[in-house]
């Protein structure tokens, strides 16, 4: 909002021509009908030769998905964003873009206001950043394979070594024994890393329930100062999922902020309804919001961008597994899960999406 009265037409434009991100405005043809500087620098084209074109014809070719853009932006008034999007401009330059279009209404008329940006170089610094943090990942996991598979197959060796020599059937029933239960300890494993291999069992229910159910569990197990708050939104109405997986999810997080309160603290579960939840490489869409938050230390940062991955964990006797298996219940219900974190402060999104 503007409040003084000199603020001439001259200096708007000034501001919108000196900003570092690339604007468009495009009518409802997809035909540009304003551009900035930063726009001609980015396409390396003069306004003559951008203003009135058609979008399609400044480039040699792009994958921005103006149909998508049309549906939402511009006839249902959403806004769209478009993360990596590739581009050939007129002089054979490629690039990878995001993008972010929004509906402008003046004077009985719609347009598109088109953001835009290069993201090259921070695509690059992330693909850079993922493979260490991958690298990482798959050497920890190694680890602790390793280290869960050599206590019982050292004691297969020595059952199996025992029984070449005992001749006592107490014994030698013993040792096979000792086998069974190292071997069948392996195969659990094996089970927990493969993840849940059944599906699941939706019917609708009150997530509240399933979250009271949780409530109660969690108390048990509270030997601690913690309190539990629940910020529940009562007009959600009934969710189409399988219930006690959904609480295996729930309890796990809140378990985990348990521990994590050594010295007491509060652990908060809230539900809402997010009307325009937008996941990676999907239509925005209306889903179900469960987070779960604590007021404890945070998660160590060495984790923190492999936390889902299995066999990753910062507790002494921990498996690694909770938050892998986590995900994998949620993926199945079409869901999303997301967590930040800090000192002082932890939360995880959990998004589940209303049925059609």
């Amino acid at each position: 909002m503007i409040n003084n009265k000199n603020f001439s037409p001259e200096l708007l434009d000034a501001i919108w021509q000196n900003q570092t991100t690339a604007i468009m405005l495009l009518d409802k043809n997809f035909t540009v009908v304003y551009a900035n500087t930063s726009t001609s620098e980015l396409l390396g084209l003069g306004n003559k030769r951008l203003l009135d074109q058609p979008f399609d014809s400044l480039f040699n070719y792009h994958s921005i998905d103006l149909q998508r853009i049309e549906q939402y932006s511009l006839v249902e008034g959403v806004d769209c964003q478009q993360h990596r999007a590739d581009v050939v401009f007129s002089d054979s330059r490629h690039a990878k873009v995001a993008v972010s279009t929004r509906q402008i209404k003046f004077d009985g008329s719609l347009y598109i206001l088109f953001e835009w940006r290069q993201t090259d170089d921070e695509i690059k610094h992330d693909q850079a950043s993922n493979q260490m943090h991958q690298y990482q990942a798959a050497r920890n996991l190694i680890r602790g394979l390793a280290h869960e598979i050599k206590n019982p197959l050292g004691g297969i060796r020595g059952a199996a070594q025992l029984l070449q020599y005992e001749v006592d059937q107490q014994e030698r029933d013993q040792c096979a024994e000792l086998i069974i239960e190292q071997a069948d300890r392996l195969r659990e494993l094996v089970d927990r890393l493969l993840g849940p291999n059944q599906l699941p069992q939706k019917s609708y229910g009150n997530i509240h329930q399933s979250l009271e159910s949780v409530a109660r569990l969690s108390t048990l197990d509270n030997c601690s100062n913690i309190s539990l708050v629940k910020d529940y939104d009562p007009s959600i109405p009934d969710v189409y999922i399988d219930q006690g997986k959904i609480q295996q999810v729930v309890l796990n997080i809140v378990r985990n902020a348990q521990q994590a309160l050594v010295d007491g603290g509060e652990i908060t579960i809230k539900t809402r309804i997010n009307h325009q939840h937008r996941r990676p490489g999907k239509a925005p869409k209306k889903a179900l919001l469960i987070q779960i938050s604590d007021n404890g230390p945070g998660i160590d940062p060495s984790v923190r961008e492999t936390l889902f991955y299995p066999m990753i964990t910062n507790k002494e006797d921990g498996s690694g597994l909770g938050l892998s298996i986590a995900q994998t219940l949620i993926d199945q219900h079409d869901g999303y899960i997301e967590c930040d974190s800090w000192p002082g402060h932890t939360e995880f999104n959990i998004y589940l999406p209303f049925a059609d």
